[in-house]
Formats: C-alpha cells, sequence, structure tokens
C-alpha cells in the first residue's frame, strides 16, 4: 500500500509540473506577443490613440474593456494597425488636451463643451435614434456617436420616500429628474455611497444610475433585497458619445464596429443599451429600462 500512495504521488507531481509548466509558457508567449506588439512596433506600425473619458456609472462591466474589446478585434483583422487605449480622469481633460490630441476619444456629459473644438464631423448616422442624433448635433453637424445608453430608476424598499439619496459625479443632471418629483436631495455623495445607503437604510429612497440597477437586481435576484425599481422615462443624460479628430478608414472601421448591429447587441451582456432603433432586451427589468430609455429627453452633450 506504501508503495502504491508513493507511485500516485509521483504521478500526480509530474501533471502538476506539467500544467504548471504549459502555463508558465503561455504566460510567457502572451508577454512575449504583449512585448513584440505594443512595446516595440515596427516603423511600419500605425499606432492610434483612443481615450476614454467615464462622467457617469454604466452597467454591469467596464465600458474600457469594451472599446478595448472593438480595438483587438480590429488589429486582428488589420496586422499592423494598434489603438493605445488610456483611461482620461475628467476632471483632468483639460490639461491632457493641453498637451496633447487623441485620435478618437470616448466621452459623456460635462465635457462636451471640451472637446468639441477638436472634433470633426460624421456624415453617417449608422442609423442611430433621432433624438440621440440630436444630442450630438451642433450648429446642425454631427460630431459625435452616441455609442452607449443608460438610463436611471427609482429605487424603494416599497414606497417612495422623502429621504431621497443621489450619487453625483458632478458631471451629470439628476436634479432633473428628482425636482421633477418634486423631492430634496438628503445628501450629495458618491454614486456607490449613495447605492450603500440604500441597502442599508430601509427608509431611502434611491435615485440610481443604470450600475445601480444592476447592482439591486442581482440583490433581488439572491433574496438580499426585495426593492422596487421604477425606471424613469422623462430625462437621461447617460450617455457615452464616440468623437474623432482625424480621419481615416482604420479609424472609420473603429467607429463603425461601434455602431455594428453586433456590437450595440452585445451591450446586453454589459447590462447597457443601445443607441439604434433594435430593442436587445425583451423581459425583466432590462426591457423596462429600455422602454423607458426610448421615452426620455436627451440634452444636448455639447451644451
Amino acid at each position: 500500500m506504501k508503495w502504491i500512495r508513493i507511485h500516485w504521488f509521483k504521478i500526480l507531481s509530474v501533471i502538476l509540473i506539467l500544467i504548471l509548466g504549459i502555463y508558465i509558457l503561455s504566460v510567457g508567449i502572451k508577454r512575449a506577443r504583449n512585448h513584440e506588439i505594443y512595446k516595440e512596433p515596427s516603423p511600419d506600425t500605425k499606432i492610434y490613440t483612443v481615450w476614454h473619458v467615464e462622467t457617469f456609472e454604466g452597467g454591469g462591466k467596464s465600458r474600457l474593456d469594451y472599446l478595448k474589446s472593438v480595438a483587438r478585434s480590429i488589429e486582428k483583422d488589420n496586422p499592423g494597425v494598434l489603438f493605445f487605449i488610456k483611461q482620461i480622469d475628467a476632471n483632468n481633460l483639460n490639461n491632457e488636451l493641453a498637451s496633447s490630441v487623441p485620435d478618437i476619444i470616448s466621452f459623456g456629459y460635462g465635457v462636451g463643451k471640451i472637446v468639441l473644438p477638436y472634433l470633426c464631423s460624421f456624415d453617417s448616422t449608422f442609423n442611430i435614434r433621432d433624438e440621440l442624433i440630436e444630442s450630438a448635433s451642433f450648429n446642425n453637424k454631427l460630431y459625435a456617436l452616441p455609442f452607449i445608453v443608460s438610463g436611471y430608476a427609482m429605487i424603494t424598499h416599497g414606497e417612495l420616500t422623502e429621504n431621497l439619496h443621489c450619487g453625483t459625479t458632478g458631471f451629470t443632471s439628476p436634479e432633473t429628474i428628482y425636482n421633477g418629483y418634486q423631492l430634496s436631495l438628503a445628501e450629495v455623495e458618491s454614486q456607490y455611497e449613495a447605492y450603500k445607503d440604500f441597502v442599508y437604510n430601509t427608509d431611502v429612497t434611491l435615485l440610481g444610475t443604470g450600475r445601480d440597477v444592476f447592482r439591486v437586481n442581482n440583490l433581488n435576484k439572491i433574496g438580499r433585497a426585495n426593492a422596487i425599481i421604477t425606471p424613469i422615462d422623462s430625462y437621461t443624460d447617460l450617455i457615452q458619445y464616440i468623437g474623432v479628430t482625424k480621419v481615416d478608414e482604420n479609424i472609420m472601421a473603429f467607429y463603425s464596429s461601434l455602431l455594428s448591429d453586433e456590437r450595440q447587441h452585445a451591450l446586453s451582456e454589459y447590462s447597457l443599451f443601445s443607441s439604434k432603433y433594435d430593442k436587445i432586451y425583451f423581459s425583466g427589468i432590462y426591457s423596462d429600462m429600455e422602454d423607458a430609455i426610448f421615452s426620455c429627453t436627451i440634452p444636448n452633450v455639447f451644451q
């Protein structure tokens, strides 16, 4: 029996060593590839800079990762083309633009005036909803393409209370909504702090973003909450836009991919919503959110 135990121990040791070796080899290959492609591009490599500026909380996954997935798919089909994607703090955007200007910029409300002087206009609307096209136009020209949409919701433990909490980044305008409900904001805080106040205090009503809907809906699913989520159908400024400072075939490929039906439908994986006319949800709270967003007034991103 002792010999059998030693025998099996040796076999398991060999298997573990093989697995570890394969893992180390795969990591090494990946790092080598990253070093070759991203650290030492050839003189012929075309490199495009993409800035991602967030001014609101999104859905269930990172919008930065969404942009990266688009970039990697284009790079795969076009050897010698690279997109360097960088997240920019909205509060530091002016300083960043003073030293360099990206080829492509993803941005939301609150910074439209800052980026407008650098943007080229678009000729195609990619079947984006009319009200969204109007929100991205200035002096009758289209300067940005809305590619991600989200919305607000009133979230309660049963009844709407006057103890209203709403997180803010300082760039969007949720007060447009709670003023319409004739409610006063109990506290001004971060979006995550507002969410936590709602979870731990039953007398709190939360005016939440799409991220809050994602969080609370998940708590409802596992029985940790029994919250009522009522999507807002009057107003949203939770929209991400893409703008470009120059145009060539690779930049066009980037924003065309963002607005393709395939990519827009994939936003359901992020608990976010398409800027096009097609619905991507057909039941549940996200379908209700989508219906509400279709009815919302949308302000101009450049005003």
